[in-house]
């Protein structure tokens, strides 16, 4: 579907993703997916139950959820000051366009006339578009669609960032940042599998970043994957070390090779120089969420929950990441015994990403804490029932059964996924710092003792 002109902003509602000119505007899911809902009704109202319906389906969700998605996507509205979100009380909402001066129409164009313009506008780009990078704006855009999704999270957010890099290596094939990002999504791909995949994922990896770096020898992306291939495939953390500090070099303001930089630093032991990275990044680009979020998932791991508390709630309200964050701000709360709070939050990563292991891990501490064993028991056997490669995790199982009182079966299945060479740089990272595991380790910041 065509993208939808809102002011001087356009909004495609098949891919979810909002432009101003030729800038992303970073937009959570939940928000994204109101606005298409808005856009779709071409100016008309739409009832606050439809879209609860659109959001969360039938999960039992109070008002005030829907009221924290409007605020997301009227804040990032806010760029043209002529568009809004409007309230129409006992009705539901509507989007709104004020005119410019001499025009008479308050509302958002008619949805046929709106589509028919962003058409019109496609094609005179594409019929126009030189080969030139610098004077290339479909590739330009495809790069900056490509980024967008590949810092994404959800499901197929990989594929469409894949797709999006391949579209702009298709219109310029010497274009190093296409085959650096094309790296970079299976070195992440590779690290959410296991066995002979992840290590056809890894290979591919290395291909794409060796055409990037023919072509760009300081392309972050592609010096980004080759850090993690050699940290997790190869287990050379010298040469890892060396290749990612030439990754942040490169792009010393960019989030990727900073954050998997800090990853890679809190798997080796080194939690200080990893949270110099997290907070040198959360001032770089204080707007961005998925930054903050970073720094308060380090909070949490160097015990700062008040601290994480705070940093995670911004990060929240910058609406990157909903899941990651929800689920991180709920730890804090659980660990300061709010769990309540805590609680409510974890539902909210479940009514986002059902079934997620380490969401339900979560509830299941918190319904312990609580003293609701019955449930706890519930989600133990749902953790444990988890049969797809895909969503198998040792550290939610591991998490889980220590929170049971299984500590020998926790230590257990750790020995095991680390005597399967399976652990990425999350995995153990959380393994030497999480405080889930405290009772495993001889000390904070030690590896498990195996």
């Amino acid at each position: 579907m065509p993208a939808a002109t809102i002011g001087r902003l356009s909004f495609d509602p098949s891919s979810l993703v909002l432009f101003d000119g030729g800038e992303i505007v970073t937009l959570a899911p939940l928000p994204a997916r109101i606005l298409a809902e808005l856009v779709l009704a071409g100016g008309n109202v739409v009832p606050g139950a439809k879209l609860r319906e659109a959001l969360w389906n039938d999960a039992p969700i109070e008002e005030r959820n829907l009221n924290q998605q409007i605020y997301v996507l009227r804040k990032a509205l806010r760029r043209d000051p002529r568009v809004c979100v409007e309230n129409v009380p006992r009705r539901g909402y509507r989007l709104v366009v004020a005119p410019e001066p001499g025009v008479a129409k308050p509302y958002l164009l008619p949805r046929r006339l709106a589509l028919a313009a962003g058409a019109l506008a496609l094609a005179a780009l594409l019929a126009g578009a030189p080969r030139s990078r610098l004077d290339t704006p479909m590739v330009s855009r495809d790069l900056t669609l490509a980024d967008y999704y590949a810092a994404s999270e959800g499901p197929h957010h990989l594929d469409r960032a894949a797709s999006a890099y391949r579209d702009a290596i298709e219109s310029d094939p010497f274009e190093a940042a296409g085959f650096g990002g094309l790296a970079m999504v299976d070195a992440k791909e590779a690290l959410a599998v296991v066995g002979r995949r992840r290590t056809v994922e890894f290979e591919t990896a290395r291909r794409y970043a060796g055409s990037a770096l023919r072509l760009d020898p300081e392309d972050s992306n592609a010096l980004t994957a080759l850090g993690i291939v050699a940290s997790v495939d190869d287990r050379r953390p010298d040469v890892a070390q060396r290749v990612f500090d030439a990754a942040v070099a490169s792009d010393p303001t960019a989030e990727s090779p900073r954050v998997w930089r800090a990853k890679f630093r809190l798997s080796v032991g080194d939690f200080k120089a990893a949270g110099c990275d997290l907070r040198t990044l959360s001032h770089d680009v204080p707007t961005s969420g998925y930054a903050l979020g970073s720094l308060g998932e380090w909070l949490v791991l160097d015990r700062d929950y008040p601290g994480a508390s705070s940093v995670l709630s911004e990060a929240l309200d910058l609406g990157n990441h909903p899941g990651f964050t929800r689920y991180w701000l709920a730890r804090s709360y659980y660990w300061r015994g709010l769990e309540p709070q805590a609680l409510t939050l974890a539902n909210q990563v479940l009514a986002l990403y059902p079934g997620e292991p380490s969401a339900l891990a979560l509830r299941l501490r918190i319904e312990v804490k609580l003293g609701d064993m019955r449930a706890a028991q519930a989600d133990f056997r749902r953790i444990e029932g988890i049969r797809d490669p895909r969503q198998v995790d040792p550290i939610a199982l591991a998490s889980a059964d220590v929170a049971m009182g299984r500590r020998a079966q926790a230590l257990d299945a750790l020995q095991r996924y680390v005597v399967a060479g399976a652990p990425d740089l999350d995995a153990l990272a959380r393994m030497r710092t999480d405080p889930d595991f405290d009772t495993l380790r001889s000390g904070f910041n030690s590896p498990v003792m195996l």
